[in-house]
């Protein structure tokens, strides 16, 4: 009889969760969707330019990721820990939080105008990129907004669309103009990219259309200030720790060296979906616990995370990095194999940076950016101390275990100082959002 109603029981619990799907379910699912896009499109474009000139695309997808960090660390990250300690996102707020995303785009692309004229490109190749961070940035915005406001479905859908029709696109231009160059290709993402966030710019700004005085940039400002105060110089800190050694090590060991990183970076981008996938959720739980728990709460959740995490995290990385001979030049191509150490120093590196993400979203939902700034800020100056000789012994492979060093000084760093604040603060309760 138990048998028979759980079974009578079961249809009806599947259509819930078709109906209502979890967060973190629906999370997973696009962040698999977004990250499975620029993986299959970078194998793509790794396949049609070249080592050399998929080298270039890399130069620019570089430039672009540092400006979406800055976007990120003035909009979507302040936001997405404010709303999980008041538990939702107004009209008001989205629509303001979106035309803060428009005006930002105007320094964006004044950076990357720069940054790409010092490498040498030409004007259709910064007109293009600057094209594909603006729409890259409202969908990124968008996509947070969503999933703040409990609508992670509605943003699987629009990554979807963008993954789908971008294939459809590149086939029917290729069968009209038989080729895809490098500034088309970029061309084509920003098209894809924009026309799929369309309709929910429009359903997101639709209380500014109606009526102009809602936005509130001012109060918003206000608000973001104290988290992205210290989030922004983190921005420039990770880039000289990071990004900048990447530019450095193409320019010193070539451009062929930095598609064969960029290639190791793009398979080790398996395993990276599923810590991206946890912003979409991991800030707003964490900074909802912090608020009705406390500090216990709060440590409780990030364990358990941790563990959730890890065991597929290093499950992955295991089966990637010891053939990454065959899978490089499998998926690549066979002058992309010889990179294959590049993907076993970054395999390490990733399991680094996931207990030093979960460490910074600790510090997050406690409001305290600040030691997160200093961690990284250490994490550079030990960077920039090894790259020299690393670099020198190991080629690119050096230049990626310099990185690695830095994310692990800056993880020490975030493990001792949350050590020191756990003795007073063991009995302490969250405060009250404001």
């Amino acid at each position: 009889m138990t048998v028979l109603s759980s079974a009578s029981l079961l249809p009806g619990r599947l259509l819930q969760l078709v109906r209502r799907p979890p967060a973190a379910l629906v999370s997973l699912a696009d962040q698999g969707v977004v990250s499975g896009f620029g993986f299959v499109s970078g194998i793509v474009a790794a396949r049609l330019l070249g080592i050399v000139e998929f080298g270039h695309f890399a130069m620019i997808i570089i430039v672009l990721t540092f400006a979406q960090s800055l976007h990120n660390a003035l909009i979507t990250a302040p936001m997405m820990t404010l709303v999980g300690a008041r538990s939702g996102v107004s009209k008001a707020y989205g629509a303001t939080i979106l035309a803060g995303a428009f005006l930002l785009s105007a320094p964006g692309a004044a950076f990357v105008m720069a940054a790409l004229l010092i490498g040498g490109m030409g004007p259709e190749t910064l007109l293009a990129a600057c094209a594909l961070m603006l729409a890259q940035n409202l969908q990124f915005t968008l996509r947070r907004l969503l999933f703040a406001a409990g609508k992670g479905v509605q943003a699987l859908f629009m990554d979807f669309a963008r993954a789908a029709s971008f294939p459809l696109v590149a086939v029917l231009i290729w069968l009209e103009h038989d080729v895809i160059g490098g500034n088309g290709y970029v061309w084509l993402l920003a098209a894809t990219s924009f026309v799929t966030s369309l309709p929910f710019v429009v359903a997101v700004g639709r209380p500014i259309l109606r009526r102009p005085r809602s936005l509130r940039l001012g109060a918003v400002t206000r608000r973001h200030i104290p988290l992205g105060r210290w989030l922004l110089p983190i921005v420039f800190v990770t880039f000289v720790q990071e990004q900048l050694i990447w530019l450095v090590a193409g320019s010193v060991l070539g451009l062929e060296a930095l598609g064969g990183l960029r290639a190791a970076q793009y398979l080790v981008g398996l395993v990276l979906l599923l810590l991206a996938a946890t912003e979409n959720v991991l800030p707003v739980a964490a900074s909802r616990a912090y608020a009705e728990g406390g500090e216990t709460a709060l440590r409780h959740y990030m364990l358990r995370t941790g563990v959730k995490l890890g065991i597929p995290v290093v499950t992955i990385l295991v089966v990637l990095a010891g053939p990454g001979e065959l899978w490089l030049g499998l998926i690549f191509g066979p002058e992309y194999a010889a990179y294959a150490n590049c993907l076993r120093v970054l395999a390490v590196g990733v399991v680094v940076v996931m207990v030093r993400d979960l460490a910074s979203n600790y510090f997050r939902a406690k409001r305290n950016t600040r030691v997160i700034f200093e961690s990284l800020f250490v994490s550079m100056l030990v960077s920039l101390a090894v790259v020299i000789p690393l670099m020198r012994n190991g080629g690119v492979s050096g230049a990626a275990a310099a990185v690695i060093a830095g994310h692990t000084a800056s993880l020490i760093y975030l493990l001792v100082a949350g050590w020191r604040q756990s003795r007073p603060a063991r009995s302490r309760t969250a405060p009250a959002p404001t």
